[in-house]
C-alpha cells in the first residue's frame, strides 16, 4: 500500500464517475443571460422589475467571471511553473490500476482550462499531480554534469599529451 492510495478513488470506474458528476460545476453569461430573459418575459406588468435590479445583476456576474478567469490565469501560471520540476503523479493504467510516477516535468500544454503534463514522456493532468518535490544538486542539470565531464577528461587528455612531450624532450641530446 503506498501513501497516495487513500487519495484516489479505488478504480478507474469510480474515478470517471466523478468527473461526471463535477464537469459542470457553475452558470456561464449565457446561462445568465438566458435566466434574466425568462425573468424579464415572465414578470408581471403591473409590478415590473427596476432596471437598476438587471443592472446589479450583471456587475455581480461579470464579478464573478472576472475571478473565475483569475483564477484560471493563476493556474496556468502555477502549472507552467512546474516545467523541469520533479513531481509525483499518479493515473490509472488500462487494467484499472492505480498507477504512481515520479520524475521531471518535460513540458506542458494548456487546452482551454485543461493543463496537460508531460512526465517521463507521458500525458497526466495536472491535478493528477500528487506532490511535487526538490530536484536534487545530482538531478538539478544534467547538462552541466555532461560538460564537466568532458572538461575532465579534456585536462587528462592534456596533462597526457604534455607528459609525453616532455619525456621526449628529455631523451634527445
Amino acid at each position: 500500500m503506498n501513501k497516495y492510495s487513500t487519495t484516489y478513488p479505488a478504480s478507474k470506474e469510480e474515478a470517471d464517475y466523478s468527473k461526471l458528476q463535477t464537469k459542470k460545476t457553475g452558470l456561464d453569461m449565457q446561462d445568465f443571460l438566458n435566466l434574466i430573459v425568462a425573468q424579464m418575459s415572465n414578470q408581471d406588468p403591473m409590478n415590473p422589475v427596476e432596471n437598476t435590479d438587471f443592472i446589479a445583476q450583471m456587475a455581480q456576474f461579470s464579478a464573478l467571471e472576472a475571478m473565475s478567469d483569475l483564477r484560471e490565469v493563476s493556474m496556468q501560471g502555477q502549472v507552467t511553473s512546474l516545467i523541469g520540476k520533479n513531481v509525483v503523479v499518479a493515473d490509472y493504467n488500462s487494467r484499472g490500476e492505480l498507477d504512481i510516477q515520479e520524475g521531471i516535468v518535460q513540458r506542458v500544454t494548456l487546452h482551454g482550462s485543461e493543463a496537460i503534463l508531460y512526465v517521463n514522456d507521458k500525458e497526466y493532468r495536472y491535478s493528477n499531480v500528487m506532490e511535487i518535490k526538490e530536484i536534487s544538486k545530482k538531478e538539478e542539470n544534467p547538462v552541466e554534469k555532461i560538460l564537466t565531464d568532458i572538461l575532465e577528461e579534456t585536462k587528462k587528455v592534456n596533462k597526457t599529451t604534455t607528459d609525453t612531450e616532455e619525456n621526449q624532450e628529455v631523451e634527445q641530446p
